[in-house]
Protein backbone atom coordinates (compact mmCIF):
# COMPACT_ATOMS: atom_id res chain seq x y z
CA UNK A 1 0.00 0.00 0.00
CA UNK A 2 2.71 2.39 0.85
CA UNK A 3 4.34 2.10 -2.54
CA UNK A 4 1.46 2.48 -4.10
CA UNK A 5 0.77 6.00 -2.18
CA UNK A 6 4.22 7.00 -3.67
CA UNK A 7 3.26 5.75 -6.61
CA UNK A 8 0.95 8.26 -6.67
CA UNK A 9 2.65 11.26 -4.83
CA UNK A 10 5.60 10.26 -7.94
CA UNK A 11 2.87 11.21 -10.61
CA UNK A 12 1.44 14.12 -9.04
CA UNK A 13 5.15 15.81 -9.29
CA UNK A 14 6.09 14.01 -12.01
CA UNK A 15 3.38 16.32 -14.42
CA UNK A 16 4.78 19.20 -13.23
CA UNK A 17 8.53 18.56 -13.01
CA UNK A 18 8.83 17.71 -16.56
CA UNK A 19 6.52 20.77 -17.80
CA UNK A 20 9.42 22.89 -15.88
CA UNK A 21 12.48 21.24 -16.57
CA UNK A 22 12.00 19.72 -19.96
CA UNK A 23 9.30 20.74 -22.02
CA UNK A 24 9.65 24.35 -21.35
CA UNK A 25 12.87 24.60 -23.28
CA UNK A 26 10.97 24.03 -26.72
CA UNK A 27 7.57 26.17 -25.84
CA UNK A 28 8.90 28.41 -28.43
CA UNK A 29 8.47 25.65 -31.26
CA UNK A 30 5.06 23.53 -29.53
CA UNK A 31 1.57 24.65 -29.95
CA UNK A 32 1.06 27.58 -27.49
CA UNK A 33 -2.47 28.29 -28.77
CA UNK A 34 -4.66 28.03 -25.68
CA UNK A 35 -7.29 25.31 -25.90
CA UNK A 36 -10.08 27.59 -23.91
CA UNK A 37 -9.53 29.66 -27.76
CA UNK A 38 -11.56 26.77 -29.30
CA UNK A 39 -15.08 26.99 -27.60
CA UNK A 40 -16.22 23.40 -29.09
CA UNK A 41 -13.49 21.80 -27.78
CA UNK A 42 -13.00 23.67 -24.83
CA UNK A 43 -16.84 23.22 -23.81
CA UNK A 44 -16.66 18.98 -24.50
CA UNK A 45 -13.78 18.58 -22.60
CA UNK A 46 -14.95 19.98 -19.20
CA UNK A 47 -18.19 18.14 -19.66
CA UNK A 48 -16.11 15.21 -20.40
CA UNK A 49 -13.97 15.73 -17.33
CA UNK A 50 -17.23 16.52 -15.22
CA UNK A 51 -18.98 13.54 -15.91
CA UNK A 52 -16.11 11.24 -15.46
CA UNK A 53 -15.62 12.66 -11.89
CA UNK A 54 -18.64 12.32 -11.38
CA UNK A 55 -18.95 8.73 -12.10
CA UNK A 56 -15.65 8.33 -10.57
CA UNK A 57 -16.76 9.89 -7.15
CA UNK A 58 -19.86 7.20 -7.59
CA UNK A 59 -17.60 4.01 -7.84
CA UNK A 60 -14.70 5.21 -4.81
CA UNK A 61 -17.76 5.64 -3.03
CA UNK A 62 -19.89 2.43 -3.60
CA UNK A 63 -16.58 0.65 -3.28
CA UNK A 64 -15.40 2.33 -0.10
CA UNK A 65 -18.76 1.50 1.33
CA UNK A 66 -20.26 -1.36 -0.17
CA UNK A 67 -17.59 -3.82 -1.30
CA UNK A 68 -15.55 -6.19 0.49
CA UNK A 69 -12.65 -6.09 -1.70
CA UNK A 70 -10.50 -3.39 -0.99
CA UNK A 71 -8.10 -3.29 -4.11
CA UNK A 72 -5.43 -0.35 -3.96
CA UNK A 73 -4.32 -1.11 -7.43
CA UNK A 74 -7.98 0.19 -9.03
CA UNK A 75 -7.70 2.73 -6.35
CA UNK A 76 -4.45 3.84 -7.56
CA UNK A 77 -5.54 3.88 -10.73
CA UNK A 78 -8.69 5.92 -10.72
CA UNK A 79 -6.62 8.70 -8.19
CA UNK A 80 -3.82 8.70 -11.39
CA UNK A 81 -6.96 9.45 -13.79
CA UNK A 82 -9.01 11.93 -11.51
CA UNK A 83 -5.75 13.74 -10.95
CA UNK A 84 -5.40 14.23 -14.55
CA UNK A 85 -9.22 15.10 -15.52
CA UNK A 86 -8.90 17.64 -12.73
CA UNK A 87 -5.42 18.92 -14.13
CA UNK A 88 -7.38 19.86 -17.33
CA UNK A 89 -10.54 21.19 -15.87
CA UNK A 90 -8.84 23.39 -12.83
CA UNK A 91 -6.21 25.39 -14.56
CA UNK A 92 -6.50 28.16 -16.73
CA UNK A 93 -4.37 29.34 -19.37
CA UNK A 94 -2.88 25.71 -20.52
CA UNK A 95 -2.06 25.73 -24.24
CA UNK A 96 -1.91 22.47 -26.35
CA UNK A 97 1.13 20.96 -25.87
CA UNK A 98 0.72 21.07 -22.39
CA UNK A 99 -2.98 19.15 -22.12
CA UNK A 100 -1.53 16.21 -24.96
CA UNK A 101 1.84 15.99 -22.65
CA UNK A 102 0.00 15.64 -19.79
CA UNK A 103 -1.97 12.76 -21.39
CA UNK A 104 1.51 10.99 -22.61
CA UNK A 105 2.24 11.48 -18.40
CA UNK A 106 -0.75 9.95 -17.34
CA UNK A 107 -0.19 7.09 -20.02
CA UNK A 108 3.39 6.20 -18.19
CA UNK A 109 1.61 6.13 -15.12
CA UNK A 110 -1.57 4.74 -15.80
CA UNK A 111 -1.33 1.39 -18.25
CA UNK A 112 1.48 -0.46 -15.55
CA UNK A 113 -1.72 -0.43 -13.21
CA UNK A 114 -4.35 -1.33 -15.97
CA UNK A 115 -1.63 -4.12 -17.04
CA UNK A 116 -1.02 -4.88 -13.21
CA UNK A 117 -4.73 -5.68 -12.57
CA UNK A 118 -4.51 -7.74 -15.70
CA UNK A 119 -1.68 -9.70 -14.00
CA UNK A 120 -3.43 -10.31 -10.83
CA UNK A 121 -6.76 -11.49 -12.20
CA UNK A 122 -4.90 -13.85 -14.31
CA UNK A 123 -1.93 -14.44 -12.06
CA UNK A 124 0.66 -13.98 -13.95
CA UNK A 125 3.97 -12.00 -13.52
CA UNK A 126 4.09 -8.32 -15.41
CA UNK A 127 7.34 -9.80 -17.39
CA UNK A 128 5.08 -12.80 -18.64
CA UNK A 129 3.55 -9.80 -20.91
CA UNK A 130 6.21 -8.37 -21.94
CA UNK A 131 5.54 -5.27 -20.07
CA UNK A 132 9.10 -3.52 -20.77
CA UNK A 133 7.77 -3.79 -24.45
CA UNK A 134 4.96 -1.01 -23.42
CA UNK A 135 6.06 1.02 -20.86
CA UNK A 136 9.50 1.58 -22.72
CA UNK A 137 7.77 3.43 -26.25
CA UNK A 138 5.63 4.96 -24.03
CA UNK A 139 8.52 6.36 -21.62
CA UNK A 140 10.63 7.36 -24.52
CA UNK A 141 7.29 9.29 -26.39
CA UNK A 142 7.29 11.68 -23.74
CA UNK A 143 10.76 13.27 -24.75
CA UNK A 144 10.40 12.94 -28.49
CA UNK A 145 7.53 15.20 -27.84
CA UNK A 146 9.19 18.36 -28.91
CA UNK A 147 10.31 16.75 -31.74
CA UNK A 148 7.08 16.12 -33.57
CA UNK A 149 6.52 15.95 -37.19
CA UNK A 150 10.13 15.73 -37.83
CA UNK A 151 12.38 12.75 -38.69
CA UNK A 152 13.94 12.37 -35.44
CA UNK A 153 10.13 12.47 -34.28
CA UNK A 154 9.32 9.33 -37.03
CA UNK A 155 12.42 7.14 -36.41
CA UNK A 156 11.60 6.64 -33.04
CA UNK A 157 7.89 6.42 -33.40
CA UNK A 158 8.63 3.32 -35.85
CA UNK A 159 11.38 1.62 -33.74
CA UNK A 160 8.42 2.01 -30.86
CA UNK A 161 5.54 0.13 -32.41
CA UNK A 162 7.96 -2.49 -33.20
CA UNK A 163 8.43 -3.24 -29.73
CA UNK A 164 4.35 -2.35 -29.63
CA UNK A 165 3.62 -5.04 -31.93
CA UNK A 166 5.68 -7.37 -29.97
CA UNK A 167 3.87 -6.48 -26.68
CA UNK A 168 0.65 -6.74 -28.12
CA UNK A 169 1.49 -10.29 -29.86
CA UNK A 170 2.58 -11.62 -26.49
CA UNK A 171 -1.23 -10.40 -25.20
CA UNK A 172 -2.87 -12.14 -28.13
CA UNK A 173 -0.57 -15.36 -27.20
CA UNK A 174 -2.78 -14.90 -24.19
CA UNK A 175 -6.12 -14.90 -25.51
CA UNK A 176 -7.02 -17.38 -23.17
CA UNK A 177 -6.72 -15.81 -19.94
CA UNK A 178 -9.49 -13.45 -18.91
CA UNK A 179 -10.19 -10.14 -19.61
CA UNK A 180 -7.03 -10.64 -22.47
CA UNK A 181 -9.28 -10.09 -25.67
CA UNK A 182 -10.94 -6.66 -23.65
CA UNK A 183 -7.55 -5.30 -23.26
CA UNK A 184 -6.67 -6.02 -26.82
CA UNK A 185 -9.63 -3.70 -27.82
CA UNK A 186 -8.50 -1.18 -25.91
CA UNK A 187 -4.40 -1.18 -26.76
CA UNK A 188 -5.39 -1.61 -30.37
CA UNK A 189 -8.37 1.40 -30.26
CA UNK A 190 -5.24 3.84 -28.97
CA UNK A 191 -3.27 1.92 -31.91
CA UNK A 192 -5.79 3.54 -34.57
CA UNK A 193 -6.27 6.94 -32.83
CA UNK A 194 -1.98 7.28 -32.75
CA UNK A 195 -2.25 6.96 -36.72
CA UNK A 196 -4.72 9.25 -36.78
CA UNK A 197 -2.83 11.64 -34.88
CA UNK A 198 0.73 10.89 -36.69
CA UNK A 199 -1.32 11.03 -40.21
CA UNK A 200 -3.38 14.45 -39.62
CA UNK A 201 -6.15 12.10 -40.62
CA UNK A 202 -8.35 14.57 -38.55
CA UNK A 203 -7.55 18.32 -37.06
CA UNK A 204 -5.76 18.52 -34.06
CA UNK A 205 -8.50 19.09 -31.58
CA UNK A 206 -11.47 15.99 -32.62
CA UNK A 207 -8.04 13.76 -32.25
CA UNK A 208 -7.52 14.56 -28.81
CA UNK A 209 -10.89 14.31 -27.76
CA UNK A 210 -11.19 11.03 -29.18
CA UNK A 211 -8.43 10.30 -27.57
CA UNK A 212 -10.20 11.74 -23.97
CA UNK A 213 -12.90 9.14 -24.66
CA UNK A 214 -11.05 6.10 -25.26
CA UNK A 215 -9.13 7.49 -22.07
CA UNK A 216 -12.34 7.93 -20.23
CA UNK A 217 -13.66 4.34 -21.49
CA UNK A 218 -10.82 2.06 -21.27
CA UNK A 219 -9.95 3.41 -17.28
CA UNK A 220 -13.71 3.33 -16.12
CA UNK A 221 -14.16 -0.15 -17.88
CA UNK A 222 -10.82 -1.59 -16.36
CA UNK A 223 -11.34 -0.55 -12.59
CA UNK A 224 -15.05 -1.94 -12.82
CA UNK A 225 -14.93 -4.71 -14.52
CA UNK A 226 -11.57 -5.85 -12.65
CA UNK A 227 -13.23 -4.83 -9.02
CA UNK A 228 -16.53 -6.95 -10.00
CA UNK A 229 -14.55 -10.31 -11.03
CA UNK A 230 -12.50 -9.71 -7.96
CA UNK A 231 -15.86 -8.75 -5.56
CA UNK A 232 -17.68 -12.31 -6.96
CA UNK A 233 -14.49 -14.13 -5.51
CA UNK A 234 -14.52 -12.74 -2.28
CA UNK A 235 -17.77 -13.78 -2.21
CA UNK A 236 -17.34 -17.09 -3.36
CA UNK A 237 -14.13 -18.01 -0.89
CA UNK A 238 -16.59 -16.64 2.00
CA UNK A 239 -19.44 -18.59 0.93
CA UNK A 240 -17.43 -21.58 0.36
CA UNK A 241 -17.66 -24.93 2.24
CA UNK A 242 -16.44 -28.01 3.28
CA UNK A 243 -17.82 -30.13 0.70
CA UNK A 244 -16.23 -27.46 -2.10
CA UNK A 245 -12.87 -28.04 -0.50
CA UNK A 246 -13.29 -31.44 -0.58
CA UNK A 247 -14.28 -31.46 -5.00
CA UNK A 248 -11.29 -29.06 -4.87
CA UNK A 249 -9.18 -31.70 -3.16
CA UNK A 250 -10.37 -34.09 -5.46
CA UNK A 251 -9.58 -32.64 -8.87
CA UNK A 252 -6.33 -31.68 -7.66
CA UNK A 253 -5.60 -35.44 -6.64
CA UNK A 254 -6.48 -36.12 -9.50
CA UNK A 255 -4.57 -33.78 -12.13
CA UNK A 256 -1.58 -35.08 -10.01
CA UNK A 257 -2.38 -38.36 -10.80
CA UNK A 258 -2.67 -37.38 -14.58
CA UNK A 259 0.10 -35.56 -15.34
CA UNK A 260 2.60 -38.61 -13.49
CA UNK A 261 0.70 -41.25 -14.98
CA UNK A 262 0.78 -40.03 -18.49
CA UNK A 263 3.95 -41.54 -19.92
CA UNK A 264 3.71 -39.01 -22.94
CA UNK A 265 2.12 -35.79 -22.21
CA UNK A 266 2.37 -32.35 -25.02
CA UNK A 267 3.85 -28.96 -23.50
CA UNK A 268 0.38 -27.96 -24.28
CA UNK A 269 -1.67 -30.55 -21.48
CA UNK A 270 0.98 -29.62 -19.26
CA UNK A 271 0.42 -26.36 -19.48
CA UNK A 272 -3.23 -26.49 -19.04
CA UNK A 273 -3.50 -29.02 -16.32
CA UNK A 274 -0.97 -26.69 -14.14
CA UNK A 275 -2.81 -24.28 -14.99
CA UNK A 276 -6.20 -26.00 -13.67
CA UNK A 277 -4.46 -26.94 -10.88
CA UNK A 278 -3.28 -23.56 -10.00
CA UNK A 279 -6.91 -22.21 -10.50
CA UNK A 280 -8.66 -24.92 -8.19
CA UNK A 281 -5.65 -23.71 -5.85
CA UNK A 282 -6.96 -20.18 -5.38
CA UNK A 283 -10.01 -21.01 -5.33
CA UNK A 284 -9.40 -22.35 -1.22
CA UNK A 285 -9.45 -18.96 0.89
CA UNK A 286 -6.07 -18.29 3.22
CA UNK A 287 -8.32 -17.58 5.98
CA UNK A 288 -9.59 -21.11 6.83
CA UNK A 289 -11.68 -19.60 9.77
CA UNK A 290 -15.01 -20.50 8.06
CA UNK A 291 -14.27 -23.26 7.32
CA UNK A 292 -12.76 -24.75 10.96
CA UNK A 293 -16.42 -23.07 12.04
CA UNK A 294 -18.10 -25.32 9.79
CA UNK A 295 -16.10 -28.18 10.85
CA UNK A 296 -17.32 -27.74 14.68
CA UNK A 297 -20.53 -27.09 13.90
CA UNK A 298 -20.28 -30.50 11.72
CA UNK A 299 -19.00 -31.99 14.76
CA UNK A 300 -20.53 -30.44 17.64
CA UNK A 301 -24.02 -29.22 16.57
CA UNK A 302 -26.76 -27.86 18.79
CA UNK A 303 -24.72 -24.89 19.85
CA UNK A 304 -22.11 -27.28 21.54
CA UNK A 305 -19.62 -25.78 19.98
CA UNK A 306 -19.92 -22.06 21.14
CA UNK A 307 -20.37 -23.84 24.24
CA UNK A 308 -16.92 -26.04 24.11
CA UNK A 309 -14.94 -23.17 23.10
CA UNK A 310 -16.24 -21.33 26.44
CA UNK A 311 -15.51 -23.84 28.60
CA UNK A 312 -12.01 -24.49 26.80
CA UNK A 313 -11.65 -20.66 27.61
CA UNK A 314 -12.75 -20.77 31.15
CA UNK A 315 -11.29 -22.88 34.12
CA UNK A 316 -14.70 -24.55 34.77
CA UNK A 317 -14.99 -27.34 36.75
CA UNK A 318 -14.76 -30.95 35.18
CA UNK A 319 -19.09 -30.95 36.26
CA UNK A 320 -20.06 -27.41 35.32
CA UNK A 321 -18.74 -28.35 31.65
CA UNK A 322 -20.14 -31.72 31.58
CA UNK A 323 -23.44 -30.54 32.55
CA UNK A 324 -23.37 -27.17 30.22
CA UNK A 325 -22.56 -29.85 27.39
CA UNK A 326 -24.96 -32.69 27.49
CA UNK A 327 -28.39 -32.64 25.63
CA UNK A 328 -31.65 -35.81 26.38
CA UNK A 329 -33.34 -37.20 23.51
CA UNK A 330 -36.16 -39.83 24.02
CA UNK A 331 -36.99 -42.16 21.30
CA UNK A 332 -33.59 -42.40 19.42
CA UNK A 333 -32.72 -45.71 17.09
CA UNK A 334 -29.06 -46.32 17.22
CA UNK A 335 -27.48 -49.16 14.68
CA UNK A 336 -24.28 -51.09 15.49
CA UNK A 337 -22.48 -52.73 12.83
CA UNK A 338 -18.86 -54.34 12.91
CA UNK A 339 -17.20 -56.54 10.50
CA UNK A 340 -17.37 -60.55 10.90
CA UNK A 341 -13.83 -62.00 11.78
CA UNK A 342 -12.42 -58.49 11.86
CA UNK A 343 -9.18 -59.93 14.23
CA UNK A 344 -8.47 -62.71 12.13
CA UNK A 345 -8.37 -60.18 8.82
CA UNK A 346 -6.05 -57.99 11.18
CA UNK A 347 -3.83 -60.42 11.76
CA UNK A 348 -3.92 -61.75 8.35
CA UNK A 349 -2.81 -58.75 6.58
CA UNK A 350 -0.96 -55.26 7.41
CA UNK A 351 -1.68 -52.51 8.77
CA UNK A 352 -1.82 -50.60 5.14
CA UNK A 353 -4.54 -53.34 3.79
CA UNK A 354 -6.54 -53.37 6.76
CA UNK A 355 -6.63 -49.27 6.69
CA UNK A 356 -7.53 -49.20 2.70
CA UNK A 357 -10.20 -51.86 2.94
CA UNK A 358 -11.94 -50.21 5.98
CA UNK A 359 -11.60 -47.01 4.22
CA UNK A 360 -13.57 -48.62 1.15
CA UNK A 361 -16.21 -49.97 3.81
CA UNK A 362 -16.70 -46.77 5.51
CA UNK A 363 -16.65 -44.71 2.14
CA UNK A 364 -19.74 -47.14 0.99
CA UNK A 365 -21.49 -46.72 4.07
CA UNK A 366 -21.23 -43.15 3.75
CA UNK A 367 -22.39 -42.87 0.35
CA UNK A 368 -25.57 -44.86 1.49
CA UNK A 369 -26.29 -43.04 4.22
CA UNK A 370 -26.96 -39.72 2.48
CA UNK A 371 -29.77 -41.60 0.80
CA UNK A 372 -31.80 -41.38 4.37
CA UNK A 373 -32.44 -37.66 5.86
CA UNK A 374 -33.55 -38.51 9.24
CA UNK A 375 -29.73 -41.05 9.92
CA UNK A 376 -26.67 -39.44 11.31
CA UNK A 377 -23.44 -40.89 11.61
CA UNK A 378 -21.66 -40.39 15.11
CA UNK A 379 -18.83 -42.34 15.03
CA UNK A 380 -16.66 -45.08 13.43
CA UNK A 381 -14.29 -47.11 16.00
CA UNK A 382 -11.96 -49.66 14.43
CA UNK A 383 -14.69 -51.71 12.48
CA UNK A 384 -17.46 -50.47 14.30
CA UNK A 385 -19.90 -47.86 12.44
CA UNK A 386 -22.66 -46.05 14.45
CA UNK A 387 -25.38 -44.37 13.17
CA UNK A 388 -28.17 -42.74 15.22
CA UNK A 389 -31.61 -40.91 13.99
CA UNK A 390 -32.63 -37.92 14.33
CA UNK A 391 -31.09 -36.04 16.68
CA UNK A 392 -31.59 -32.85 14.43
CA UNK A 393 -35.33 -33.40 14.75
CA UNK A 394 -38.15 -30.86 16.16
CA UNK A 395 -40.52 -33.54 16.40
CA UNK A 396 -40.19 -36.78 18.12
CA UNK A 397 -40.11 -38.89 14.61
CA UNK A 398 -39.08 -42.61 14.98
CA UNK A 399 -41.84 -43.55 12.76
CA UNK A 400 -39.92 -42.24 10.00
CA UNK A 401 -36.22 -42.88 11.29
CA UNK A 402 -37.23 -46.75 12.42
CA UNK A 403 -38.23 -47.07 8.30
CA UNK A 404 -35.01 -45.71 7.28
CA UNK A 405 -32.68 -47.33 9.87
CA UNK A 406 -33.73 -51.13 8.71
CA UNK A 407 -33.73 -49.79 5.21
CA UNK A 408 -30.20 -48.46 5.93
CA UNK A 409 -29.18 -51.64 7.61
CA UNK A 410 -29.95 -54.28 4.20
CA UNK A 411 -28.74 -51.88 2.10
CA UNK A 412 -25.17 -52.42 3.95
CA UNK A 413 -25.38 -55.64 4.22
CA UNK A 414 -25.86 -56.28 0.24
CA UNK A 415 -23.43 -53.31 -0.19
CA UNK A 416 -20.72 -55.40 1.64
CA UNK A 417 -20.28 -58.17 -0.05
CA UNK A 418 -19.01 -55.67 -3.34
CA UNK A 419 -16.33 -55.15 -1.22
CA UNK A 420 -13.71 -58.16 -1.37
CA UNK A 421 -10.58 -58.85 0.96
CA UNK A 422 -7.38 -59.17 -1.26
CA UNK A 423 -7.90 -63.30 -1.37
CA UNK A 424 -11.61 -62.10 -3.20
CA UNK A 425 -13.50 -63.03 -0.22
CA UNK A 426 -16.66 -60.97 0.40
CA UNK A 427 -17.11 -59.48 3.81
CA UNK A 428 -19.59 -60.44 6.34
CA UNK A 429 -21.04 -57.93 9.14
CA UNK A 430 -23.25 -57.83 11.87
CA UNK A 431 -25.97 -55.48 12.29
CA UNK A 432 -27.90 -54.25 16.02
CA UNK A 433 -30.56 -52.05 16.91
CA UNK A 434 -32.45 -50.51 19.95
CA UNK A 435 -34.36 -47.61 20.33
CA UNK A 436 -34.37 -45.40 23.59
CA UNK A 437 -33.03 -42.49 25.69
CA UNK A 438 -29.29 -41.85 25.16
CA UNK A 439 -27.44 -38.34 26.55
CA UNK A 440 -25.87 -36.68 23.86
CA UNK A 441 -22.77 -34.24 24.70
CA UNK A 442 -18.95 -33.23 24.34
CA UNK A 443 -16.84 -35.68 26.20
CA UNK A 444 -13.90 -34.03 27.72
CA UNK A 445 -11.85 -30.85 25.56
CA UNK A 446 -8.99 -32.14 23.82
CA UNK A 447 -10.27 -32.74 20.45
CA UNK A 448 -13.88 -32.57 20.22
CA UNK A 449 -16.45 -35.08 18.89
CA UNK A 450 -20.02 -35.77 19.34
CA UNK A 451 -20.81 -38.31 21.41
CA UNK A 452 -24.04 -40.43 22.48
CA UNK A 453 -24.16 -42.24 25.48
CA UNK A 454 -26.86 -44.22 27.31
CA UNK A 455 -28.19 -47.80 27.95
CA UNK A 456 -29.89 -47.54 24.57
CA UNK A 457 -26.59 -47.17 23.18
CA UNK A 458 -24.99 -50.42 25.44
CA UNK A 459 -28.06 -52.65 23.82
CA UNK A 460 -27.56 -51.62 19.97
CA UNK A 461 -23.84 -52.77 20.50
CA UNK A 462 -24.71 -55.83 22.55
CA UNK A 463 -27.43 -56.69 19.72
CA UNK A 464 -24.61 -55.89 17.35
CA UNK A 465 -21.95 -58.58 18.90
CA UNK A 466 -24.56 -61.45 19.10
CA UNK A 467 -26.57 -61.07 16.10
CA UNK A 468 -25.88 -64.16 13.53
CA UNK A 469 -23.53 -63.18 10.30
CA UNK A 470 -25.49 -61.20 7.91
CA UNK A 471 -28.49 -60.62 9.80
CA UNK A 472 -29.99 -57.66 11.62
CA UNK A 473 -30.79 -58.17 14.79
CA UNK A 474 -33.21 -55.70 16.66
CA UNK A 475 -34.37 -55.49 20.15
CA UNK A 476 -38.05 -56.05 21.56
CA UNK A 477 -38.54 -52.08 21.57
CA UNK A 478 -38.01 -51.55 18.25
CA UNK A 479 -40.21 -54.70 17.08
CA UNK A 480 -42.95 -53.36 19.12
CA UNK A 481 -43.20 -49.60 17.46
CA UNK A 482 -42.90 -51.73 13.78
CA UNK A 483 -46.23 -52.48 14.56
CA UNK A 484 -47.44 -49.01 14.95
CA UNK A 485 -45.86 -47.74 11.73
CA UNK A 486 -45.92 -47.53 8.09
CA UNK A 487 -42.96 -49.32 6.67
CA UNK A 488 -41.75 -49.74 3.35
CA UNK A 489 -40.98 -53.20 2.95
CA UNK A 490 -42.55 -56.55 4.77
CA UNK A 491 -40.36 -58.11 7.03
CA UNK A 492 -39.84 -61.66 8.02
CA UNK A 493 -38.93 -61.73 11.70
CA UNK A 494 -36.83 -64.99 13.56
CA UNK A 495 -37.41 -64.80 16.63
CA UNK A 496 -34.69 -65.77 19.45
CA UNK A 497 -35.58 -65.76 23.24
CA UNK A 498 -33.22 -65.78 25.96
CA UNK A 499 -30.46 -64.06 24.12
CA UNK A 500 -27.77 -63.21 26.99
CA UNK A 501 -26.32 -59.70 26.60
CA UNK A 502 -23.26 -58.98 28.36
CA UNK A 503 -24.42 -57.32 31.73
CA UNK A 504 -27.53 -56.87 30.47
CA UNK A 505 -28.93 -60.70 31.43
CA UNK A 506 -31.08 -62.72 28.86
CA UNK A 507 -33.90 -60.75 26.49
CA UNK A 508 -35.99 -61.32 23.70
CA UNK A 509 -34.61 -60.63 19.84
CA UNK A 510 -36.15 -60.33 16.43
CA UNK A 511 -33.86 -61.33 13.82
CA UNK A 512 -34.13 -59.77 9.98
CA UNK A 513 -32.07 -61.58 7.08
CA UNK A 514 -32.12 -59.49 4.01
CA UNK A 515 -32.34 -62.82 1.46
CA UNK A 516 -35.92 -63.11 3.23
CA UNK A 517 -37.12 -59.45 2.91
CA UNK A 518 -40.11 -58.94 0.78
CA UNK A 519 -41.84 -55.63 -0.74
CA UNK A 520 -45.72 -55.24 -0.42
CA UNK A 521 -47.74 -56.58 -3.08
CA UNK A 522 -49.44 -53.80 -4.58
Amino acid sequence: MIYLILYVFLYCNADDVLNKLYLSNYSTILNNELIQNNSKFYYSIINLNLFVLSIYSIYLINKLLFYKSKNMTTITLALVYIKYILNSTLSYNITLYQHEFSRIVMWLFATPLMLKLYCDINSIKLRDINIQCHIIPVAVNIFIYPYRNTTIYFYFTGCSWASLLFFMKTFYEKRNLMFTNIFLIIWGTFMVLTIIDIFHLTDVYTVNLYYSFADMISKLTTCIMIDECIEKEIIQFNNIDLQSVQFISYMITHLNKYKTEIIVITPKCTALVDSTRKGFLLKIPEDKTILEQELLNKILPFGFDKEFIASASESASASASASATTKQFNMICVLFTDIVNYTELAQKYDDAIIFKLLNSVYISFDKIIKKYSHLQKIETIGDAYMVVGDIFRNTINHNFVINEILLFAIDIIKEVKTIKTPDNIPLCIRVGINIGSVSIGILGNELPRLCVVGHAVNMASRLQSTAEIDTIQISSDVYEQLENIAIDKKYEFVIKENVFLKNMGSVTTYNISPIIVHRYNK
